[in-house]
């Protein structure tokens, strides 16, 4: 408010308000403006907390997948070792990966790779780690493209296809025979 005498020219009074170019100046006139303030401030607030939200909720179901990965991976170097120590044995594994994934390869990197090459070109990558199970495509495995399971003749698994896949939509056929001293994966 302008208190000067000069000013108040510029100035008149309707019904005991002051009034510059038809523009009330007093503090009613300014909390009727604060309130669309505070209303757009607490939307911006609520819009802000629900985008948090989602990103969060977002990253949760990524951790879901990386566990169902991780489980696929444990489960089955249990059921290689139920069957490995085993004197005989043959089951079948479900595989239980998350959508994306087409395939799980068997692969012995040291040999000669006489498979499918669209397989080796995903997996070619895993060379220098010590790995024998790739999932295909790589880039849905959340970071665990691969692993290493023991107690595989990986020299029988990939006799006749270097690397050796199967599609997630089959089972894993795990065997051991009586005279075998590692687990066959068919």
């Amino acid at each position: 408010m302008v208190t000067d005498n000069k000013s108040l020219k510029k100035y008149g009074r309707v019904f005991g308000f002051q009034v510059y170019r038809g523009i009330r100046l007093d503090k009613n006139a300014q909390q009727t403006m604060a309130i669309p303030f505070g209303l757009i401030f607490s939307i911006i607030l609520i819009v802000v907390f629900i985008v948090i939200a989602g990103i969060a909720i977002n990253h949760f179901l990524d951790l879901g997948e990386d566990v169902e990965v991780g489980t696929f991976y444990r489960d089955l170097q249990e059921a290689v070792d139920k069957a490995w120590n085993s004197q005989s044995s043959e089951f079948d594994f479900k595989i239980d990966l998350p959508s994306g994934i087409t395939h799980v390869c068997f692969a012995n990197l040291k040999e000669d790779i006489n498979g499918e090459s669209l397989f080796y070109s995903q997996i070619k990558n895993y060379e220098f780690y010590e790995a024998n199970i790739f999932l295909i495509p790589p880039e849905k495995a959340s970071g665990y493209e691969w692993d290493l399971i023991e107690h595989l003749k990986l020299e029988e698994i990939t006799r006749t296809s270097n690397p050796y896949c199967v599609s997630v939509s089959k089972d894993l056929r795990i065997k051991k025979d009586f005279y075998d001293k590692e687990v066959i994966i068919e």
